[in-house]
């Protein structure tokens, strides 16, 4: 990591089960006729106490990338509980930032422990420009989704909703894992171990990476198509520090929704097997000292509105 199994990724399971939501103090209960799944790793507390290796590599990104200008507004697509608002309304040039996530939970979490008077939160779905407000069109010059398109399936809707929301030669900053990241590829070697098949059946993760074949020479055919000039994209390594397996595994917990098919009494069982094939895909190792290390390689996308 890691990218915590984040307010999109809950949307995306209950649709692919059909499952009714009850949302309610930031947790997420999904109900069918036999079963009910409790959602702890996706409560907003939860989430905002396990995202250490997100925020460090989302304010790593925008040191590197944006540089802030007098009177910036900047639009956050897919804010969580707003930590990297937060950081950004603080940053010289930064006028205010406006900022939504599909969560009510999350946005609400956000304006009791990530509010500034320079900052709103709303509720909004990156991907459905029917919830976005009238007055962010054109409304902005900078934004930033970072962390959120993997867990959309239509990235061309994000993309074309979040330009229209910029002014003319506005810059986007977005982060997003690829077929290739080790995190990706963990998750769906544990959705088909032989252990757990079992108990996953048809299960797969909604994870829609993105796909490799689009990036040619540094650049992005999907990005040019929805009307960016990239200026920069490649894949960036970032790593966190974990004092304790127990911490390690507490952020895994967040981004692995096998959990929910598994009988409570093998959960401790189903971690040891994820984090051998963790350090197997090289998205965890030990480091002496350091504890223990959580690793992956993420897309990284700076580009302009033409």
């Amino acid at each position: 990591m890691i990218e915590l199994w984040n307010s999109f990724g809950v949307v995306a399971l209950q649709q692919r089960l059909g499952l009714e939501a009850l949302q309610g103090s930031g947790q997420f209960c999904f109900v069918d006729h036999d079963r009910t799944f409790t959602m702890n790793a996706t409560t907003a507390d939860h989430y905002s106490q396990n995202r250490s290796y997100q925020h460090s590599f989302g304010v790593e990104v925008l040191q590197q990338y944006l540089a802030w200008e007098g009177g910036d507004t900047v639009l956050d697509a897919g804010c969580g509980t707003g930590e990297i608002c937060r950081y950004m309304s603080q940053q010289p040039g930064v006028a205010s930032v406006q900022a939504f996530d599909v969560s009510a939970g999350f946005v609400s979490y956000a304006n009791q422990n990530n509010s500034a008077p320079n900052v709103r939160y709303d509720v909004a779905d990156v991907s459905d420009i029917s919830t976005y407000k009238p007055e962010w069109k054109g409304g902005f010059s900078k934004a930033v989704c970072l962390a959120v398109l993997h867990w959309l399936q239509d990235k061309e809707a994000a993309l074309k909703a979040i330009h229209s929301c910029l002014r003319s030669r506005g810059e986007i900053l977005l982060s997003c894992d690829t077929e290739d990241s080790s995190f990706y590829r963990t998750s769906h070697n544990m959705a088909s171990h032989p252990k757990w098949q079992p108990y996953l059946g048809d299960f797969a993760p909604n994870l829609f990476p993105w796909p490799s074949g689009d990036l040619v020479e540094n650049r992005s055919r999907l990005m040019q198509e929805c009307g960016f000039e990239v200026l920069s994209c490649h894949i960036k390594p970032h790593q966190q520090s974990f004092e304790s397996k127990a911490k390690l595994m507490e952020a895994l917990r967040g981004i692995f929704p096998h959990l929910n098919y598994i009988p409570q009494e093998k959960h401790e069982e189903f971690f040891d097997d994820l984090f051998e094939m963790a350090k197997d895909m090289h998205m965890v190792s030990t480091g002496g000292d350091s504890g223990y290390i959580g690793k992956n390689d993420t897309l990284v996308l700076h580009a302009r509105k033409l």
